[in-house]
């Protein structure tokens, strides 16, 4: 019985995402109609990663797609609010047995270019504590192996953004940011000297 309802508890999720999938055409085509949903989409799409279950890697893919075409329009605004949670990986590519762990790294380079291009919109409104964990995890993205040369170079790329973000904040906190984000960059180098003949 477990099983039949989480069979149709998936069959339904399956279901949301392809009507999230949908606004998101309609987000393009009607957004002065669409205006007022703008805080309420992203914390929906919020809720639908938070739910997906973890086996469930095409319906996750899906909803990491959908909010790459949110993302690419003005309701990124409703995105801003939930940069803390989107900071999660685990929220992003889900959390689950080892043996789930393979379809979820095939999801992580998506999930990355995801968070990028949040970061990228937001970076200018982040505070020290934000720009922080953004700093980490992208220098974590850069020495990471497992994930694509592309995701590496987009995560490089996302630090040099933000470095004029941090610059402007002028405290200890931020240089010593600045110190960390040349200190990832120097050590990349260094890898890559060792990689290459």
């Amino acid at each position: 019985a477990l099983l039949k309802h989480r069979t149709a508890a998936t069959d339904f999720m399956a279901a949301q995402v392809k009507t999230l999938s949908f606004l998101t055409y309609l987000l393009r085509a009607f957004a002065d109609f669409m205006r007022s949903y703008q805080e309420s989409i992203p914390k929906c799409v919020i809720q639908l990663l938070l739910t997906c279950p973890p086996e469930a890697a095409a319906i996750r893919k899906d909803i990491l797609v959908a909010t790459r075409h949110i993302l690419a329009t003005d309701f990124r605004v409703g995105f801003f609010s939930q940069v803390d949670v989107l900071l999660d990986e685990n929220v992003l590519v889900g959390a689950g047995p080892t043996s789930l762990r393979t379809s979820h790294e095939a999801l992580r380079p998506l999930a990355c270019s995801t968070l990028a291009d949040l970061v990228h919109h937001v970076r200018g409104e982040l505070g020290i504590k934000h720009l922080s964990r953004v700093v980490h995890l992208f220098s974590c993205h850069i020495h990471d192996a497992s994930l694509p040369l592309a995701i590496q170079i987009t995560s490089v790329r996302l630090l040099l953004n933000l470095v004029e973000a941090i610059f402007h904040k002028n405290d200890v906190e931020a240089r010593a940011l600045l110190v960390r984000i040349l200190h990832t960059l120097v050590f990349k180098f260094t890898t890559l000297k060792e990689q290459i003949p």
